[in-house]
């Protein structure tokens, strides 16, 4: 993951010792679930859209694997209550690609009342950026300025001391806002929603190109993504190479840029991400009764 220029060096020189050692103080990622959950998340993986990851693979890098993970399971299909029969009304119109940005507004603002779910969902060709975005997450990657949003204040981050270099976990704190926000949203409403809208997000996967059936299964590979990202406890060492930063363990340099970018939220924030993409993930494997 490379950093910006506001990212590429910003060093602290502190004294070693308990008081101010390399410790990482852990804070927050969700992305991601549905094409929804995941715009979000996507807006905090691409909030830094901008923004790539601290640490970056050399100039020439080495192609790194797709994320091993076993195959997706199916997510079930819902068949619609009936609703009892009422007076005559105006029948509201079909639901299509043309009118779903409007209407997954509606829907979806009722899973939670963070400016970041506001500003995701005021984005336009929602189910067709969602597809996309779920379909990069699904293989470790990121698609930035698919959804422009702020980026977090503050800048980038490494400690120096005894000649060891680690990421600042100052720099974590950037990132509370987004995964609280992911955090508190209704998994139900979210779930309720895809299923409205899954015809139409197989429909805009088709159109990328690729099978609709295989929708619910790179959904489920996102999310299994996210939830196999390590979490890092102790302070993430890194090393620089010119303008560039790497991590010094080569298991986390070959991590997917998702994981990376997930990584540099700190422990905390991944930790809350992970929980809501665990969340989600049972939710939507779970069959109708």
């Amino acid at each position: 993951m490379q950093a910006d220029q506001e990212d590429r060096q910003v060093e602290h020189n502190r004294p070693s010792g308990p008081s101010t050692g390399l410790v990482i103080a852990g804070v927050i990622v969700v992305v991601a679930a549905v094409a929804f959950w995941f715009f979000p998340f996507a807006n905090l993986l691409l909030q830094a859209p901008e923004e790539p990851a601290a640490v970056v693979a050399a100039s020439t890098p080495t192609p790194r694997p797709k994320p091993t993970l076993p195959p997706a399971p199916d997510i079930p299909v819902r068949t619609p209550t009936p609703e009892p029969a009422e007076p005559e009304i105006t029948a509201a119109p079909a639901l299509t690609l043309q009118v779903s940005d409007t209407r997954l507004r509606e829907d979806l603002s009722a899973a939670g009342n963070s400016s970041l779910l506001s500003a995701t969902l005021a984005n336009n060709n929602l189910v067709e950026r969602g597809t996309a975005l779920i379909h990069a997450f699904s293989n470790g990657a990121m698609l930035n300025k698919m959804l422009p949003v702020a980026q977090p204040k503050g800048k980038f981050a490494v400690l120096a001391a005894e000649g060891n270099t680690a990421i600042d976990p100052a720099s974590y704190s950037r990132y509370d806002t987004y995964a609280k926000a992911i955090d508190a949203l209704d998994t139900a409403i979210i779930v309720s929603t895809f299923h409205q809208f899954r015809p139409l997000l197989e429909q805009a996967y088709a159109e990328l190109g690729y099978r609709d059936e295989d929708f619910d299964n790179a959904l489920i590979r996102a999310l299994d993504v996210v939830i196999a990202t390590p979490r890092i406890d102790k302070p993430i060492a890194v090393v620089k190479s010119e303008a560039i930063y790497k991590y010094v363990d080569p298991t986390l340099e070959q991590l997917s840029d998702l994981q990376k970018q997930l990584l540099r939220m700190g422990p905390q924030n991944t930790a809350r991400i992970q929980r809501q993409a665990q969340a989600l993930r049972s939710a939507l494997l779970t069959k109708q009764n």
